[in-house]
């Protein structure tokens, strides 16, 4: 498989993903209060929730199951039951969780801004489910060319709304729910020509269910992981300390998501389809490339944010930015832990079908993180916090490894890891010693930084070949190449 070239075909969406996650930052940490900002945090992270514990087992199921259709020649139906399934579900939950909030002891202003956003669920699910059908299916230009124009239309419609309507905090998610109806008008009718013929399943649903429910929970419990600390946050130092807090967890955060949710995009699809039709040894395989090119560009990614926190800091506004910058190298920290659990080692699980006890597996470090939250947060404020996701998302990722590979034999890239390690103690190094006392933090230093450490790593891999990267480098080159035959013709 040419992971290069295949990540490379992605590359829009992520591009796109880069643009509006700092894009939303830089923008509304700068035209919201701190206030409005908590509250449009708070209204993400509860859209997340809703969409993750209704919907998410439609989009597993989707995934997963679709090589399998195709070797049936059964895809109409396969599609017709998870459509069909989306659009009443997505109706029932959207109005049970809006009325649900005006019911809930909330001011007006949270209560409003919670309407907007779960709002756009079930317009959510429907766009999801083609996506995920296209990158199962290996449509990857259609998939890159219509995620990528969502994503980019939504984000300008909705600061469109924030700069000229006096909806606010609510105008990210109305600029999403336009982006999707828009995007549908192309994707949906290509979808449901492919259901012609189809019909609702009710065996279908059950499988697809006994799937996928497991998956959705362990989802939510690992959001729960994520992002429940927000809640507490709000509750105990109020909104605007919710607002800053999520800036800094964003800005670190975010940014290693999108490389973790880039790869995958890449190797998931292969896997699946691998061990579908060949078995376990050929996603074997596939799984040890993946976890090596993880650990690869991810580690790095994670030290580097760590370095360069207070430079970057100037990509948020000044309201939040203190206290965002401080939590922010802990922060990436634990991002790079959960992002390995979420994106690799529960794979695992997805490939052997045992995604039931995913979700047994994440109710201690769930309980472990509330409790300590609410213990440290009123002693330590944000850094509490801090510290509380960082030994959640330990616990997580142990209890996962030793489970995932009593069901699947998981690779664990020790070797590329200690390799990947030593490149980016090299660069840390190389950073530090960068003689650049007398230049205030921001753009310019972290442009200095950020470019010697890339080079610094790069160099350092290349030479001692960590995680195979030598061949990554070369597949990703020849991309830009013009084929030998055109060059031999001229």
């Amino acid at each position: 498989m040419k992971l290069g070239r295949t990540l490379l075909a992605y590359l829009p969406v992520n591009l796109a993903n880069v643009v509006v996650s700092f894009g939303l930052i830089v923008v509304l940490t700068r035209l919201l209060s701190p206030e409005e900002f908590g509250r449009y945090a708070i209204a993400m992270i509860t859209l997340q929730f809703v969409h993750m514990g209704a919907f998410t087992w439609l989009e597993a199921a989707m995934a997963r199951f679709q090589a399998r259709a195709e070797q049936n020649e059964d895809v109409s139906s396969h599609l017709r039951t998870l459509y069909a399934l989306a659009a009443g579900l997505g109706t029932v939950c959207v109005v049970l969780f809006v009325a649900i909030i005006f019911v809930l002891p909330l001011s007006r202003d949270l209560q409003t801004v919670l309407a907007f956003a779960i709002g756009t669920a079930g317009l959510q699910v429907l766009f999801n489910l083609g996506m995920e059908a296209h990158r199962a299916a290996h449509r990857v230009i259609r998939y890159s060319l219509t995620y990528s124009s969502q994503t980019l239309l939504s984000f300008t419609i909705g600061i469109a709304l924030v700069l000229l309507t006096p909806l606010r905090e609510s105008g990210p998610f109305l600029g999403i729910a336009l982006g999707l109806i828009l995007a549908l008008m192309i994707d949906l009718p290509f979808m449901l020509k492919r259901q012609k013929g189809g019909r609702l399943q009710a065996d279908r649903t059950k499988r697809y269910a006994a799937y996928g429910f497991p998956i959705c929970m362990s989802l939510l419990l690992g959001y729960t992981l994520n992002s429940s600390d927000v809640y507490i946050i709000a509750a105990i130092m109020g909104e605007a300390s919710a607002g800053q807090y999520n800036a800094g967890y964003n800005l670190a955060n975010r940014s290693l998501e999108i490389l973790f949710v880039w790869i995958s995009m890449a190797m998931t699809p292969a896997a699946v389809t691998a061990f579908e039709k060949t078995g376990t040894e050929a996603s074997r395989e596939i799984m040890r490339s993946y976890g090596a090119s993880l650990l690869w560009l991810a580690m790095p990614a994670a030290v580097g944010i760590a370095l360069v926190a207070e430079d970057a800091g100037f990509i948020l506004g000044a309201s939040v930015r203190a206290e965002a910058v401080t939590v922010m190298p802990f922060i990436a920290f634990a991002g790079l832990i959960n992002g390995l659990v979420t994106y690799y080692v529960q794979r695992a699980f997805m490939l052997s079908g045992q995604t039931k006890e995913i979700v047994w597996l994440m109710v201690p470090p769930v309980i472990l993180n509330i409790a300590l939250n609410i213990i440290l947060i009123p002693k330590f404020g944000l850094m509490g916090a801090v510290a509380s996701t960082i030994v959640g998302y330990s616990m997580a990722l142990v209890l996962s490894v030793v489970m995932a590979r009593r069901h699947y034999p998981l690779p664990l890239p020790f070797l590329a890891a200690a390799k990947i390690a030593f490149s980016c103690g090299v660069m840390a190094l190389v950073v530090s010693v960068l003689p650049l006392g007398s230049y205030e933090p921001g753009l310019l230093t972290l442009i200095i930084k950020g470019s010697v450490g890339a080079v610094t790593y790069v160099a350092t891999c290349y030479v001692i070949n960590a995680a195979n990267c030598r061949t990554l480098i070369a597949d990703t080159l020849s991309r830009f190449q013009r084929p030998k035959v055109i060059q031999a013709a001229e």
